[in-house]
């Protein structure tokens, strides 16, 4: 195995060290558009729900569809970041003409695309919210007002790792600590791949704080007057619910700026 490693990172290292970096930037735009996968199945799930609001308050369909909308458009939100970082990959990369290590820059570029994959969460979550929020319009048509911001407030909290993401693959493509570290450059290289990997744990927060947004848009509906209440306590909820997240965040900002692996060699 450990034959097979080395082969492969000769092969790897064969080539032209502009061809390698570009030939992970196409990898990493790819891995970065994955994320659309989270808003196509939350605005799906959105649509769905704002056609069954629309059956049970014709009335209210125009409401509704408007609502529907809105929530969609902030579900799309982690497609639009994953959709930046791609082009940035493809036609402003900053690492084609940086200097260092061609293997480190490389895998950082690819990293910086799968970071961006932790984007499926707060897309799925949101358009969840998106759905409760079309449905509450149906259920209480002359306090849609409340709920739709509850919707909104929790949404925005929802994307907090997608944000998260975003960072770590700035970091990676514009401020990347790796390049200037002397070691071993396959434990640098992996550290920049490593700390993209690690944002994947952003799909669970995303999704957890989408739904209980999506809950409190349903319970602010039905409840307005206990509006302040049950922000507060959505708002707690979705806190503890980004704990793994931050976890992730760290680990990743770890990996680049205060590997203890590095100092092993």
């Amino acid at each position: 195995m450990e034959n097979f490693i080395v082969t492969f990172l000769d092969w790897l290292l064969s080539f032209d060290r502009k061809a390698l970096i570009l030939g992970a930037s196409a990898i990493g735009a790819g891995f970065a558009m994955i994320a659309g996968i989270g808003p196509g199945v939350g605005q799906g799930y959105a649509a769905g729900k704002a056609a069954e609001a629309t059956a049970n308050s014709p009335k209210t369909s125009r409401q509704s569809t408007m609502v529907m909308l809105l929530g969609a458009g902030v579900a799309e939100t982690s497609g639009i970041l994953a959709l930046v970082v791609a082009l940035i990959l493809l036609f402003g990369n900053p690492l084609i003409f940086q200097e260092g290590d061609a293997l480190i820059l490389a895998l950082s570029v690819i990293g910086a695309g799968i970071s961006m994959i932790a984007g499926i969460g707060p897309g799925i979550g949101q358009g969840y919210a998106a759905g409760k929020g079309a449905e509450a319009v149906s259920i209480n048509p002359e306090n849609y007002r409340p709920s739709t911001l509850v919707m909104l407030l929790g949404s925005a909290v929802a994307q907090t790792s997608g944000i998260f993401s975003l960072v770590i693959s700035l970091i990676l493509m514009y401020a990347n600590p790796l390049v200037s570290l002397h070691g071993a450059s396959i434990v640098l290289a992996a550290s920049g791949l490593g700390a993209g990997i690690a944002m994947l744990a952003g799909i669970g927060p995303g999704i957890g704080q989408g739904y209980a947004a999506g809950k409190g848009t349903e319970a602010a509906a039905k409840r307005p007057r206990f509006q302040p209440m049950i922000v507060r306590t959505m708002i707690l909820g979705q806190a503890v619910a980004q704990t793994t997240g931050i976890y992730a965040l760290v680990i990743a900002l770890v990996l680049m700026f205060a590997n203890p692996l590095i100092k092993l060699l």
